[in-house]
């Protein structure tokens, strides 16, 4: 019983999230390309909101005792070449998997290949994973490395600093960012001739 209500609850949490997604505009090809072109920063500042909330909320949970932080083993090689192909793969699509997923639901045909090429991409990953593992993942694994730990203090003071300076940004960013106008000097200006 209580697994069925801890998937009701996770289920609802996530159409509130991708209902948020949705009425954000973040589901948008446009607003997330004009994102990573840095034109239009409005999908960063609801990024970095929602990374505002969830580092303190987790921190605070975690403190509680009522979440299990479990932080995945260090491994550069594999971290760096599996950000190169998320990074490639976003900028390419225009989407990430959570937008894909919200995209694809309002019916966006070009988000459906997207979260099949993901899908795609997951399994074969899987199903490759003990081969890669002896190339990718042992020789640079780190073990789990915490920044608190590290520091020798509580997690809970890194969150709560983190958190304040991801909302600072959000406040002192603007929406967009406006491409400079060429200026004409007296030089470059033509005059008109009269025929």
């Amino acid at each position: 019983m209580m697994e069925l209500k801890t998937l009701i609850i996770g289920l609802l949490i996530g159409m509130g999230f991708g209902a948020t997604l949705s009425l954000s505009g973040a589901s948008s090809h446009k607003m997330i390309v004009n994102a990573l072109r840095l034109k239009d920063l409005r999908l960063i500042k609801i990024i970095l909101t929602a990374l505002a909330i969830g580092t303190i909320g987790v921190s605070l949970l975690d403190a509680a005792g009522m979440a299990n932080l479990k932080i995945k083993p260090t491994y550069l090689l594999g971290v760096i070449l599996g950000g190169v192909i998320f990074g490639v793969g976003f900028a390419l699509a225009g989407y990430c998997p959570g937008t894909c997923v919200v995209a694809t639901a309002e019916r966006k045909k070009d988000a459906l290949f997207v979260l099949l090429g993901g899908l795609l991409g997951a399994m074969t990953f899987g199903l490759l994973y003990p081969s890669i593992k002896p190339v990718l993942i042992d020789p640079s694994n780190f073990g789990e490395i915490r920044l608190p730990q590290l520091l020798g203090i509580s997690p809970v003071p890194i969150a709560i600093a983190l958190s304040v300076l991801f909302l600072a940004l959000t406040w002192f960013l603007p929406d967009k960012i406006e491409e400079p106008r060429e200026q004409t000097t007296p030089q470059t200006k033509t005059k008109a001739v009269k025929l």
